[in-house]
């Protein structure tokens, strides 16, 4: 809709312009702010959405090694769509769902804030809960306590490996350095 209303007025003015009733001005759509999306956790990258570092497997996400029960923060504001539990793989599991199909995962947790609850409202920053070693992960001291966390859209993991490399720290609430279309 966004889209066909941008067209309509551009064609508007460039019309105007045409038979002299104006100035022709070009309106363009709103495009996603770079770094808009904050790294949710403070640690050591470990593991990259399709990309191994060192000694860690390939996976959907990001895998942000830092220390047991440290603060994990929602990364974008948005409302809890689902918050579960997977023994084997994710162990205790949100995903909070933002604009335009754009969902974030945050798995592997030790637990989550007193309000978390489906259809709660988090903004950017807000703590949701803590890092663990929850699900098919190694016990602390191996290397196990850690978030997995992954960018959405429309259900699909996204790639966007240009935002951090294997091996730097991060630090919670700082800004990722990349654009996620339509999260503005």
């Amino acid at each position: 809709m966004r889209r066909i209303l941008t067209r309509l007025l551009v064609a508007v003015a460039l019309s105007l312009a045409s038979v002299g009733a104006g100035t022709a001005v070009v309106i363009t759509p709103a495009q996603a702010a770079y770094g808009a999306v904050k790294w949710p956790a403070t640690g050591v990258i470990t593991s990259r959405v399709n990309d191994r570092c060192p000694g860690f497997d390939n996976h959907d996400g990001y895998d942000i090694a830092g220390n047991y029960r440290s603060v994990v923060s929602a990364a974008y504001g948005g409302r809890v769509g689902f918050i579960g539990t997977d023994p084997g793989g994710y162990g205790k599991y949100v995903i909070i769902n933002h604009v335009n199909g754009w969902s974030t995962l945050y798995a592997h947790m030790d637990g989550y804030v007193s309000r978390m609850r489906v259809g709660e409202y988090f903004n950017r920053g807000d703590g949701i809960g803590y890092m663990g070693y929850t699900g098919g992960v190694s016990p602390p001291g191996v290397g196990g306590t850690h978030l997995h966390f992954e960018m959405l859209r429309n259900n699909s993991a996204q790639v966007w490996n240009s935002a951090g490399s294997c091996g730097q720290r991060v630090t919670r609430n700082s800004s990722i350095p990349f654009d996620f279309v339509g999260l503005n």
